[in-house]
């Protein structure tokens, strides 16, 4: 038998046949950009929302563990005075003396509750004070001496101590920190700056020239870091607080704000060049910001 080339089938009818289903499959439609655009605008409103949800849970979790704290603070002694001495409260708040001995404080009207967490901690405020006033005296100072130097002798608690003493101590502004002024210093190289306190002054034995003591802080803690001794001519002042500097540095220049003045290379080099010192209104430098200033 003879067949011809018009009687046989061709490679696309046999592939045709072998894959029916091939033919008549629908092509894969593009992604919907009416979907796309939903979901960016999805996630751009819940990314606004965690943004305004998020510091408002923070600030309350902050508040309810410093009030949770300080009312712990003097609650046992509000407690101990109920339990003892407080019968006639307890009655006049219409609670047992039974009823108080088994619950406690969970078995009072959840206001007078309130009522006494609120005087613990309005009780620990005074506690404070007058730990404060017992040390602005003679006595009292010499007492935190004799005190800190018995937990200068324990080898783990000590450090534990020196720690927590200079991180409050920084953010307490003391006046033993003696951060006098905020600037710029060359560190580590003369190209770069970081950001440190003006702690003294002092002068060059042989030349006379005016020297600064820089201490520039590590971060994210500020108590350690390095102290530098820096050509006053090389330094430049900011009219930052030492709260708004710590803040920079503790949130490793997240916070930073929006203009820094920082020196050319070539205007630190100028023998006659003198501090430059930011002076900013309404987030916008002046024009002298930065610039060095020529002795007449």
């Amino acid at each position: 038998m003879v067949v011809s080339d018009a009687d046989s089938p061709t490679t696309s009818d046999a592939g045709q046949a072998e894959n029916p289903g091939e033919a008549t499959k629908p092509l894969r439609a593009p992604p919907s950009r009416v979907w796309a655009t939903v979901r960016a605008l999805l996630r751009a409103r819940v990314t606004a929302g965690l943004l305004l949800v998020l510091p408002i849970w923070i600030t309350y979790l902050l508040v309810r563990f410093v009030f949770e704290l300080m009312r712990d603070t003097s609650l046992w002694a509000v407690d101990w005075y109920l339990r003892h001495w407080g019968d006639a409260f307890v009655k006049a708040w219409g609670v047992s003396a039974e009823v108080f001995a088994e619950k406690g404080r969970a078995g009072l009207p959840s206001g007078i509750q309130w009522a006494i967490a609120i005087f613990s901690v309005l009780l620990t405020i005074f506690f404070l004070y007058l730990l404060g006033v017992l040390t602005a005296n003679f006595l009292g100072r010499r007492l935190v001496h004799v005190a800190e130097g018995l937990l200068e002798r324990v080898p783990f608690v000590k450090t534990v101590y020196r720690a927590t003493k200079q991180i409050l101590g920084t953010f307490a502004g003391e006046p033993g920190q003696d951060f006098q002024r905020v600037a710029l210093a060359p560190f580590p190289t003369k190209e770069t700056r970081s950001i440190g306190f003006i702690t003294g002054m002092t002068k060059d034995t042989h030349t006379g020239e005016e020297l600064c003591v820089v201490f520039v802080p590590a971060t994210p803690n500020p108590t350690s870091g390095f102290v530098l001794v820096i050509k006053r001519a090389d330094v430049i002042e900011l009219d930052w607080t030492v709260e708004e500097a710590i803040r920079v540095v503790i949130s490793c220049g997240v916070l930073v704000p929006a203009t820094i003045p920082l020196a050319k290379s070539s205007q630190l080099n100028a023998p006659d060049n003198s501090v430059g010192r930011s002076k900013a209104v309404s987030g916008i430098p002046s024009p002298s910001t930065g610039a060095s200033r020529t002795k007449g």
